[in-house]
């Protein structure tokens, strides 16, 4: 059917989900325990019913990314995808690979928990590397970006537009410049994703906590880190 791919913000408060509108549709992240509701009232106001999402794809392992999954998965019947490293943690329900990155890091985890927060879930899934979107009904593919935990991934749509979840944020979470996030895993892991995000040339930037960004504004604040 060839349908244009539509990439569509879902607002959670401070964090996003993500609509992607193409032959069929996919979800991706699905906020904090609670949030099924929300999101699919989102998906109905953008024409996508619940048994109408093919996918439901599962950035990195942290309650914010992944607390509404079963609930959207048992409602919808797609199945849920994750990277192999963050099975373990998405299974018991909790937060993985928490490292603070700076003061704001620190500050973060008096509000945070490696406690389960909500029921684990077993993906139907599981990404090694990359893998394409096609077989879902949208023209792109998932890459591995780790470094805010070991297993994160990127979607890069061949419109040109890349869904990077927490590898980068806004500095202040909903607004402000682009910035290292809250928690870092692997610093030197996280510059080397920003760079291969980078190195395929987006036109626009979606994160969870903030944005969108331009690529201007990536190379702005990284350019003396990233070199």
């Amino acid at each position: 059917m060839n349908r244009k791919t539509m990439l569509i913000p879902i607002s959670l408060g401070t964090v996003k989900s993500f609509l992607i509108k193409g032959d069929k549709n996919i979800l991706i992240d699905t906020g904090y325990p609670g949030n099924a509701s929300r999101i699919l009232k989102e998906l109905s106001a953008n024409s996508v019913s619940q048994h109408d999402v093919n996918l439901i794809l599962i950035t990195h392992s942290h309650h914010d990314h992944f607390g509404s999954a079963l609930e959207l998965r048992e409602r919808t019947g797609a199945k849920v995808a994750v990277h192999r490293l963050e099975v373990e943690a998405l299974g018991l329900g909790v937060n993985k690979d928490l490292s603070p990155y700076g003061i704001k890091g620190r500050f973060a985890t008096l509000f945070s928990s490696k406690k389960p927060k909500t029921a684990g879930i077993v993906p139907d899934i599981i990404i090694d590397q990359n893998i394409s979107l096609e077989e879902f009904g949208v023209k792109g593919k998932v890459i591995s970006t780790p470094g805010h935990t070991s297993g994160s991934v990127s979607v890069i749509l061949d419109n040109g537009e890349a869904i990077v979840a927490d590898l980068i944020m806004g500095q202040f979470v909903i607004r402000g410049a682009p910035d290292y996030p809250f928690y870092v895993y692997d610093i030197s892991a996280l510059r080397q994703s920003i760079k291969k995000v980078m190195a395929l040339r987006p036109t626009k930037i979606h994160v969870s906590h903030g944005g969108p960004f331009d690529p201007e504004d990536i190379v702005r604040r990284f350019h003396k880190d990233l070199g």
